[in-house]
């Protein structure tokens, strides 16, 4: 199992193998943005894609197991790889391979890693040596417009 980075110009060959998982996981995180947000800020290069890939099984559904999206941030004082997406299938086969992007955020001189995830993530991740920092609370305003899938 490899976390595979997708350059820019293979975006648009691999964009429907990932684009309904990315879709839900804006949907489930609070519809914030949609994908084609996402496929543009990849295509400027201010996103970068991640793909979760099994080469040992047969046929890309079955190799296809997630897909992670990372944002460098840079902010006066300190600059951060933030994952912005990290959703897919067998989670617990891949989710090792944080080490791949923590490397890509040392390789950029991101002084740390960032995500604002569920809940879930938490206790996943304090294994890698994340902690809670802080706790993003929300409050829905306008009613819900049906999302479209």
């Amino acid at each position: 199992m490899k976390l595979v980075p997708i350059p820019t110009d293979l975006l648009d060959k691999v964009w429907n193998l990932v684009k309904t998982d990315i879709n839900e996981a804006l949907i489930y995180s609070g519809s914030h943005t949609d994908s084609e947000f996402v496929l543009k800020a990849l295509k400027e290069n201010k996103f970068q894609l991640w793909i979760v890939w099994d080469k040992d099984k047969q046929g890309v559904q079955n190799q296809y197991k997630g897909v992670v999206v990372t944002e460098i941030v840079q902010r006066k004082l300190k600059k951060s790889c933030h994952i912005f997406i990290m959703t897919g299938n067998s989670r617990n086969q891949w989710q090792h391979l944080i080490s791949v992007i923590e490397d890509f955020a040392k390789h950029n001189q991101c002084d740390g890693m960032e995500i604002i995830s569920r809940p879930g993530w938490q206790k996943i991740l304090q294994n890698y040596n994340y902690r809670r920092t802080h706790v993003v609370l929300e409050k829905q305003l306008k009613k819900k417009i049906k999302e479209e899938k």
